[in-house]
């Protein structure tokens, strides 16, 4: 019967113990953090002053990015393209954006984040999801997907 008990005792704890192994591993450093949310920071002011060239800095020369199909058309890819998506989207005169993080996580090289935000060109609120690696100069974006 002590076995049992042991036996049960020692699954509880593995249970237990590998969930908080898994955030420990998917956590974002600190100081990363506060990096990526600076990132974060200069694409709402950017977005917000119409900068397109200043958006386009923020990414890596090879990102993606995707919108909603009704945003913008569809995907883009590279540095310029994006740039220029973001140009021809401010032609348009959208309103402002306002970004709130929900989460953050580390993925291989890089990181997630996953934004709510509300935007005053359409209805209700979206959701991105940023992939941001670590270039030598900066932390950018390489792949972002807007719904």
């Amino acid at each position: 019967m002590k076995m049992h008990s042991l036996l049960a005792l020692a699954g509880f704890a593995i249970g237990f113990a590998v969930p908080s192994l898994a955030q420990e591993k998917d956590t974002v450093d600190p100081e990363a953090r506060q990096q990526i949310e600076a990132v974060l920071r200069k694409y709402e002011d950017a977005f917000n002053k119409k900068d397109a060239a200043a958006i386009g800095a923020l990414y890596t020369a090879d990102a993606a990015e995707i919108f909603h199909k009704d945003e913008a058309g569809g995907s883009a890819c590279g540095r310029e393209a994006i740039k220029q998506r973001y140009a021809a989207l401010f032609a348009s005169s959208p309103g402002k954006l306002s970004f709130k993080l929900v989460e953050l996580y580390a993925i291989g090289d890089g990181v997630c984040a996953v934004l709510e935000f509300t935007p005053q060109f359409r209805s209700g609120k979206g959701h991105h999801a940023k992939i941001l690696v670590r270039e030598p100069d900066a932390w950018k974006i390489r792949m972002a997907y807007t719904n």
